[in-house]
């Protein structure tokens, strides 16, 4: 386990599944084995991700999470929190009371940090309603001090759709406008790069810094702006998001990089040359850990193929439709992350894609 200086508690409000990991499932035991303490929030409890052929269970009521939180202030549990981390939340109406915590929080302790998945939707498909968006835009935004979103959420955010460098850049800049100090979009398709990987379809992380965007967003300076290239997994998994920004949380959370300088105080050559540094080894750490998980993750379902299914139904291929109910159910199954298998990839991650700066002639 990595040491940490002093407790770090994260209140974690995001879904719930029995069966699989997906939201605090995938967050909450890659945070508790790097040392944190997670108190997790139910926002949705259902019995298995809606990827299924069915599920059941129930989205958490703004009143009940309401109920919640006071009874954490009854019992003088909130000034313990050093870390909010929201993912998929399913009511528009409990994003207000998100809000309304957090800045309670903050009130508390001003260095609490608010770490922001704005889990929407992914590959032009949203799965909440819309609603939200303009509520996760206007009203969450402006309080986070890191924000995760894929190509897709950022754009519904931005209005900006992320397709190469420039554009990403552009929605980038978008959400920094939102006064949002780190803002890092975790996975986009960048055609101006397609062609440094003849034979494989990459992602790229890009993740940029600019401290003063709490207080002024359109102060620029000298910002932290870098991309990681990594190989597309083939095949369909569901958490990842989830898991991902649990660990740049993780990672992050020795040396507080995403508040430093939110406040306005200035932010001096020297430190930006460290939050630089922070935050080039915490994204490459978090995109290994991830990619280690999903081969874990290919190496079980291959072994699983090998020794049969259980359930019933056939073995359905990468990109084949599946109709049968039990096909599917198997189909899903076989591509739950390996989230415990996994648990040295969070202790020690092996990088092999490495941070770049971005060019900033085109801005």
């Amino acid at each position: 386990m990595i040491p940490l200086p002093h407790p770090r508690r994260v209140l974690s409000i995001q879904s719930h599944v029995v069966y699989g990991y997906v939201g605090n499932k995938a967050a909450t035991f890659p945070l508790q084995v790097l040392g944190y303490d997670v108190d997790p929030v139910n926002a949705v409890q259902f019995s298995n991700h809606t990827g299924y052929p069915g599920r059941t269970g129930e989205l958490l009521k703004p009143n009940e999470m309401e109920s919640l939180v006071n009874g954490l202030e009854g019992n003088g549990m909130l000034q313990e929190y050093t870390h909010v981390l929201t993912g998929y939340i399913g009511r528009a109406s409990c994003l207000a009371v998100i809000a309304d915590l957090v800045q309670r929080l903050k009130r508390i302790n001003p260095n609490v940090i608010f770490v922001l998945d704005p889990v929407m939707g992914d590959n032009d498909k949203l799965y909440v309603h819309p609603d939200l968006v303009p509520v996760y835009r206007d009203t969450l935004c402006p309080l986070a001090d890191m924000i995760t979103p894929n190509a897709y959420e950022a754009e519904l955010l931005t209005s900006i759709r992320a397709t190469n460098t420039t554009t990403a850049l552009q929605a980038i800049d978008a959400l920094h406008a939102l006064h949002i100090p780190t803002v890092i979009i975790t996975s986009v398709h960048l055609s101006d790069h397609a062609h440094k990987y003849p034979n494989t379809r990459h992602l790229h992380l890009i993740a940029s810094y600019r401290p003063l965007a709490k207080t002024d967003p359109t102060a620029r300076g000298k910002p932290v702006l870098f991309s990681i290239a990594f190989p597309e997994k083939e095949g369909v998994f569901t958490g990842t998001g989830d898991m991902a920004t649990a660990l740049l949380l993780a990672y992050l959370g020795n040396e507080d990089v995403p508040v430093a300088g939110s406040h306005g105080e200035e932010v001096g050559p020297e430190d930006l040359i460290k939050i630089e540094g922070y935050l080039k080894t915490a994204c490459e750490k978090a995109v290994a850990a991830v990619q280690s998980v999903l081969e874990e993750t290919i190496s079980a379902r291959e072994a699983w193929g090998a020794v049969g299914m259980t359930g019933g139904g056939r073995q359905a291929g990468e990109g084949e439709e599946v109709k049968d109910v039990k096909t599917l159910a198997s189909f899903w199954k076989r591509r739950e992350l390996a989230v415990v298998q996994s648990k040295r990839h969070y202790e020690e991650p092996v990088v092999r894609y490495k941070a770049e700066d971005v060019r900033l002639h085109f801005r």
